[in-house]
């Protein structure tokens, strides 16, 4: 693709907002390198962002950690951010899946957007997030406001080019500059969360069970929903992760009436929202 960019800044002419009534959000789920220290994140949100602006399903080389691809069904295992190197719940992912994944952090859900104004402009400042989970503790809930979010590389504004068309080679791509710049559509690698796992100075081996103790929760099924508003339009999309069986000093240490409020701080124990 020979795509233009632009950065736009405080000059250029920004008109009023419109409702954006019309305007058409797709969400696209995908498990992404964990945004705080792992190496490949940079190279995955480029991957993320070419991929939603053309419609993909993938891109990149599939080999290595900054690859992407749509995915919405994961396993809780899978859905962790690390303190320590890891890869899709495995501790030591030099050792699992090579050396290009050795420094990796774990891995975060994000809900992936493609916004297409259907002929009207509008602005990222209108944009506006929230999450939810179906376990027990509504565990990985949160939510960006109206004015939260900005143009960047991760969050792209779209400007149709020459051909007077939206999603073609020609498109100029706002990265920076006042978030209340109107556009004609927006592709950004999304807002996402995930539980998270931290072991200070353990063995690969402890390391391997804090994943596993964080993937315990909540022993079965259950989705993570993100949705996106924008005036008057919304779009969502949704995780479904298959859950694993509590360990059996779990069930018996949630049996104790003493120890229900224990687990639930645990249960709550996520990464840092990826806004």
């Amino acid at each position: 693709m020979n795509f233009k960019s632009a950065i736009l800044g405080a000059a250029f002419l920004v008109a009023a907002p419109v409702a954006a009534s019309a305007a058409t959000i797709t969400v696209t789920p995908s498990l992404a390198p964990n945004a705080f220290g792992s190496p490949s994140y940079a190279a995955w949100v480029a991957n993320a962002v070419g991929a939603l602006h053309d419609g993909d399903a993938s891109r990149g080389n599939a080999g290595l950690p900054s690859y992407y691809h749509a995915q919405s069904n994961v396993s809780s295992a899978e859905a962790v951010v690390t303190g320590f190197p890891s890869w899709l719940g495995h501790a030591d992912p030099g050792a699992v899946y090579g050396a290009a994944f050795a420094s990796e952090l774990g891995n975060r859900m994000l809900f992936g957007l493609r916004i297409d104004g259907d002929g009207s402009q509008f602005s990222i400042s209108q944009l506006a997030f929230s999450a939810s989970s179906s376990d027990p503790y509504n565990a990985l809930a949160f939510a960006f406001g109206a004015g939260s979010y900005g143009y960047s590389a991760d969050y792209q504004g779209v400007l149709k080019g020459a051909d007077g068309l939206l999603w073609t080679a020609d498109d100029v791509f706002v990265t920076g500059g006042s978030s209340a710049a109107l556009v004609d559509g927006l592709v950004g690698r999304g807002s996402g969360n995930s539980f998270a796992a931290y072991c200070p100075g353990c063995s690969v081996a402890q390391q391997q069970a804090a994943i596993n103790d964080v993937a315990s929760y909540p022993g079965g099924p259950f989705t993570f929903t993100g949705l996106y508003s924008l005036g008057d339009s919304k779009g969502s999309g949704t995780f479904n992760i298959s859950g694993v069986p509590e360990p059996s000093t779990w069930a018996m240490m949630i049996a104790g009436f003493g120890l229900v409020g224990g687990f639930a701080r645990r249960a709550r124990q996520k990464a840092p929202a990826a806004a």
